[in-house]
């Protein structure tokens, strides 16, 4: 017999809805401003020319007030003209092409990524990755993640497991300093060479060859079907918000550097007591060699059977020397040897959902071929401390009732979500009282393939594993070039 207690392990993650109720009756701010336009221009044309005003601002205020309410892919329509425009303007100007010339003269110390990202800085930190951001002035680090055999383990481990890694992510927002917190799961094709390795080793002790013949000839067959899914965590540190403790180490470079050090100590005390495992930290080529596997997806076994000091890719060859959003198609965005969607992950399970709810996501397949399909997850999450996030939580309660009292001289009833963006609050400062962090979020997937057509197919088939999932995601119209920088660079980045 399945108790209350069982269910609630076995589907204990529960998401609330994005809140709909914006600034006023579910406006956003793009809205919000078509409106009062609008009724600007309402104003001026009737003081002008009095009630013929109406008539003559009526081809300017009505397409500002009906586009005001009107949503188009996901956002706004007000927005999505501004994002529209930009994306126009980028077109225009030829922005949106990114080719490298190897002959060109950069900067010492520049990579070769586009725009401000070419000031990004990597340095070493006994055999550790520390990325610089000098604009952002910002530190980031960055970790591989395993829990050793937690597809295994039965209900009461996971859940046991998940409200121990919830406590890490908790005690993160407690941290000043801490400006954002990434969770990163990678799905690539990879390769077998540690079995060839093994294999090779002993198979001078086999006295039939012909064995060794059909062995080799297995491994052969199977190496178009290895894939590989790898979980890596990164935090960034606001350099602004710890200058104190900056300045106790002796400040400068050498400080951040300590500083970096330090915090993948504490970080890695922190997961072994979830009994999470730091696999490895980043070195400064596997960072590169994560970002050039993105843009050239082509290079991944080659980089892949790397081993030693050749393992991973000189920071050199980090960026793309192609990429380009092309005029007319605002879905995709060409690189090297691929071509890339992402999307932004706008519905969560709003049901209870088990424990490892994204698997459907990780391990989805092709529609037609049943492959593995390429793709990076991310989750952007920034910390909000406890006094922020109950204003933010009365703040919105506030906006709550105002509606409903707008609503209700209207003559309008409440309706079910409404009621649930209430709950929702509820449920929010219940968890904070409780002692559980809070997180402003964000999901990022981006599905890689060779041409149009097969990424079409495998859009397709993460759309049918999202929805298994309980999730649901939005096509970043426009946006595909800076939406892939964030996925594609495992530093910690995010979407404006």
């Amino acid at each position: 017999m399945t108790t209350n207690i069982d269910y609630d392990i076995a589907r204990p993650a529960r998401l609330p809805a994005r809140s709909s109720q914006g600034i006023v009756l579910g406006l956003d701010p793009w809205q919000v401003a078509s409106l009062l336009i609008a009724a600007a221009v309402i104003l001026l044309g009737v003081q002008q020319l009095g009630p013929v005003g109406l008539l003559a601002t009526a081809p300017v205020y009505l397409p500002l007030g009906i586009g005001a309410v009107i949503k188009t892919h996901g956002m706004s329509l007000p927005r999505w003209i501004a994002v529209w425009l930009n994306k126009s303007l980028r077109d225009a100007t030829g922005a949106n092409k990114e080719v490298f010339a190897p002959e060109r003269v950069r900067n010492a110390g520049t990579l070769r990524l586009p725009g401000r990202l070419a000031a990004v800085e990597l340095w070493d930190v006994d055999g550790m990755s520390c990325v610089y951001d000098p604009h952002a002035r910002t530190a980031t680090i960055m970790a591989e993640l395993e829990a050793p055999g937690f597809l295994m383990k039965d209900l009461h481990e996971r859940f046991d497991l998940a409200e121990r890694w919830a406590l890490v992510l908790a005690s993160f927002t407690q941290r000043a300093g801490i400006k954002r917190v990434t969770m990163q799961e990678r799905t690539t094709p990879a390769t077998i060479q540690v079995a060839r390795d093994q294999f090779d080793e002993r198979a001078g002790d086999l006295n039939v060859p012909s064995a060794s013949r059909r062995y080799r000839a297995v491994m052969d067959r199977s190496e178009s079907f290895a894939v590989a899914h790898r979980n890596y965590l990164t935090l960034t540190y606001d350099l602004v918000k710890l200058s104190a403790q900056l300045k106790a180490l002796g400040g400068g470079k050498a400080a951040i550097q300590r500083l970096a050090a330090v915090e993948a100590g504490n970080v890695r005390d922190a997961l072994d007591g979830a009994e999470v495992r730091v696999r490895r930290w980043l070195s400064i080529r596997d960072v590169a060699a994560l970002a050039r596997t993105a843009f050239d997806p082509d290079s991944v076994i080659t980089i892949e059977n790397r081993s030693g000091d050749a393992r991973g890719v000189d920071p050199v060859a980090m960026g793309p020397t192609y990429m380009e959003e092309p005029k007319g198609k605002n879905a995709i965005v060409f690189t090297d040897s691929g071509v890339h969607t992402t999307m932004w992950i706008h519905e969560w399970p709003r049901a209870a959902a088990p424990v490892g709810f994204v698997n459907d996501l990780v391990f989805s397949r092709h529609p037609v071929t049943n492959a593995a399909i390429s793709h990076i997850f991310t989750t952007v999450m920034t910390p909000v401390p406890v006094g922020t996030a109950l204003k933010r939580i009365r703040q919105e309660k506030k906006t709550w009732r105002s509606n409903e009292r707008m609503r209700a001289r209207r003559g309008q009833d409440g309706s079910a979500v409404d009621r649930s963006d209430y709950e929702a609050l509820e449920a929010q400062e219940d968890g904070l009282v409780s002692g559980h962090g809070e997180y402003q979020y964000a999901g990022y997937l981006t599905v890689t393939a060779r041409d149009e057509s097969e990424l079409e197919q495998a859009v397709a088939g993460v759309r049918n594993s999202l929805s298994r999932a309980g999730m649901e995601a939005q096509i970043l119209f426009a946006q595909q070039g800076e939406a892939l920088l964030i996925n594609a660079l495992p530093i910690g980045l995010g979407l404006k």
